[in-house]
């Protein structure tokens, strides 16, 4: 018999494909445990809550009817770094497990599940998440460090600055077939219109797909201007910068990350509308570690002596 609970703050979310298993642990979490519950059925429809919705809990199986769970436990460190993750599987698997906790999962559970078991395993790793966020939250009271200045005027002048801006990005011919091959991989996964990467000086450096009216000069350079706007909120939120912008208009999105190791580039997906930000954020993301690691084998930049 499970002890009714009262009502709490937390919120849970359920990923499963199995109906049953869905539908009977949101209704015992919500009846006995007193959670707010959301319910998904698929990585994409989980992806949709968890971009929307802070959660403290996601339990989802390891089989999904797009995607893994593990595909989706690898995207909640990154969007909910604070959400814990409780991985269900239909049965025991050592290498399974090994992975799941490698990925940042706090608990692997199996078939056939003991409902009374599953809801003291969750009660027990939301108990601990109290602790923890009251012990970050007594530690936040300390006074807050310096608060940065804008990086407006240092990366502007760093840029200007021959002897601090970063040497032209150039390719070797592995390097390119590898991240152009990355990039054409990327076009199909999102169905994209198109997708290219372009240095911190404005030059596309690999592209896929095609823009037929377009301008492809101008498109670079806009695709690497500084957006006061998104500058300026940075400043306010006491972030450095945002490394990632979606645009949405009435035909195209447009999606771009940036990012600096050790060359500053940016990565851009244009797509139509009907696409859904979510799995273009995934994928896009996905690209950018996978040229990050390619664009780390290449030698350090030098900068070029003013002539």
């Amino acid at each position: 018999m499970l002890p009714t609970r009262s009502t709490r703050q937390e919120r849970i979310l359920i990923v499963a494909k199995d109906d049953e298993l869905r539908t009977s642990l949101a209704d015992t979490l919500e009846s006995v445990g007193g959670y707010t519950v959301n319910k998904s059925r698929s990585f994409e429809q989980a992806l949709s809550e968890i971009l929307l919705t802070e959660f403290d809990l996601i339990v989802t199986e390891a089989e999904l009817p797009d995607l893994s769970g593990m595909d989706l436990l690898a995207v909640v460190g990154g969007l909910r770094p604070n959400a814990r993750v409780i991985v269900i599987d239909d049965d025991l698997s050592a290498k399974s497990a090994v992975a799941v906790y490698r990925l940042g999962a706090v608990d692997y559970l199996y078939k056939p599940l003991n409902m009374t078991f599953v809801v003291m395993q969750i009660e027990r790793q939301l108990e601990s998440k109290r602790i923890q966020d009251a012990a970050a939250e007594q530690s936040s009271d300390q006074p807050p460090p310096p608060r940065p200045k804008p990086p407006e005027v240092d990366e502007r002048a760093k840029r200007l600055d021959p002897t601090t801006r970063p040497a032209a990005l150039v390719l070797g011919r592995n390097q390119f077939k590898r991240i152009n091959w990355e990039l054409s991989r990327l076009l199909g996964h999102v169905k994209a219109n198109f997708v290219g990467l372009v240095d911190s000086e404005g030059n596309m450096i690999g592209a896929a797909g095609t823009l037929e009216d377009f301008d492809l000069s101008l498109l670079t350079q806009a695709l690497n201007i500084d957006h006061n706007a998104q500058l300026s909120l940075a400043s306010i939120l006491e972030e450095s910068k945002f490394h990632s912008t979606y645009f949405e208009g009435d035909s195209n999105g447009v999606y771009i990350i940036e990012f600096s190791h050790p060359y500053t580039v940016s990565l851009a997906v244009i797509c139509g509308t009907d696409v859904k930000p979510g799995m273009v954020w995934l994928y896009t993301k996905r690209t950018a570690n996978t040229i990050e690691e390619i664009l780390k084998t290449m030698p350090a930049p030098k900068n070029t002596p003013q002539m």
